[in-house]
């Protein structure tokens, strides 16, 4: 009985990740999957990105995500300046439902045993570019732009789909160190299995304000933010998330952090998902820093998201 729950989830995941299901609901695009793949540090938020609205000099990072009965997202990213005004970033992205055991029935519509493993699994790659066209009186602005490639390898096909992304985010920082940043995303838009992608329109605000004697007496800060999706299924998403850091990210030492949101995600598994993550980050007096970063996401019936990601910040 667990082994036959297993697969029934296991294949109601892969279907929704393949675009096989219709109608007004998540799963009715091509690569829906990358919805899921984000980092630890934006599923801790409410699936906000607080902390990476504007990001500087480099880093490379992996993060991973693990749902308990078996599906798994990888990613690997890397991003970097091109100069005063250009950043450009790339990453590789991995996904697999798990084992699938195939199950047979007989003539008479009765259980035939089983008939092998199903393999399903998707690749893709995205490449981001940031523009900055303002840079002054306390503003910055950049336009943003995202290719997207993905290929779905299922047992008897292979497919493959691409999309683009475009955006903006102005950011406004105040004397008392407080910065107020606003974003837009649409996209993906694109094609792949005779599908749309998954594609959504994108905006929200958030707020950093760092202290310099927090609670604990010393450099500390906190964020906050809100952020509404609507989905090309017809479906709106929201989100609320905040974060509160110990220690000053840009010194040498550790900086410590803790997250928590809320996800309002209708005709999904759980439609109200309380989030909450931990993180922590070590500057080395030459400059360079780690951070790990944990999230977890739950799901309702279908169990939960875990969410790792470790980063090597070369500034």
């Amino acid at each position: 009985m667990i082994r036959l729950g297993f697969n029934v989830i296991s294949a109601m995941v892969l279907i929704a990740s393949c675009g096989i299901a219709r109608g007004a609901d998540i799963g009715s695009s091509f690569g829906d999957s990358l919805r899921i793949l984000t980092s630890a540090r934006q599923a801790g938020s409410g699936g906000i990105a607080l902390e990476d609205p504007w990001r500087q000099g480099s880093l490379v990072e992996a993060t991973t995500v693990i749902q308990d009965l078996g599906p798994r997202w990888i990613g690997f990213s890397v991003q970097g300046g091109a100069g005063p005004t250009l950043r450009l970033g790339a990453d590789g992205l991995y996904y697999s439902p798990g084992q699938i055991t195939q199950t047979t029935e007989t003539a008479a519509g009765t259980y035939g045993g089983r008939g092998g493993n199903l393999k399903a699994v998707e690749w893709g790659t995205r490449f981001l570019a940031q523009f900055s066209v303002l840079d002054a009186a306390g503003w910055r602005v950049a336009a943003l732009g995202r290719a997207t490639g993905m290929m779905q390898q299922l047992p008897d096909v292979q497919e493959v789909g691409v999309a683009v992304e475009a955006g903006a985010q102005a950011q406004h920082w105040f004397d008392s160190g407080l910065t107020l940043t606003g974003w837009l995303w649409i996209g993906p838009l694109g094609e792949g299995a005779s599908h749309g992608f998954a594609g959504q329109e994108t905006i929200g605000v958030g707020l950093l304000k760092p202290i310099t004697h927090g609670l604990l007496g010393g450099a500390e800060g906190y964020g906050v933010g809100m952020e509404g999706n609507w989905l090309n299924e017809g479906l709106l998403h929201g989100s609320l998330g905040a974060t509160y850091w110990i220690g000053r990210a840009s010194d040498p030492g550790g900086t410590y952090y803790l997250r928590a949101g809320v996800r309002s995600a209708s005709q999904t598994a759980q439609e109200v998902q309380p989030r909450a993550g931990i993180g922590v980050l070590w500057r080395t007096p030459a400059g360079w820093a780690v951070q790990f970063d944990y999230a977890f996401v739950p799901i309702g019936e279908l169990g939960n998201f875990n969410y790792a990601t470790l980063s090597l910040r070369l500034r």
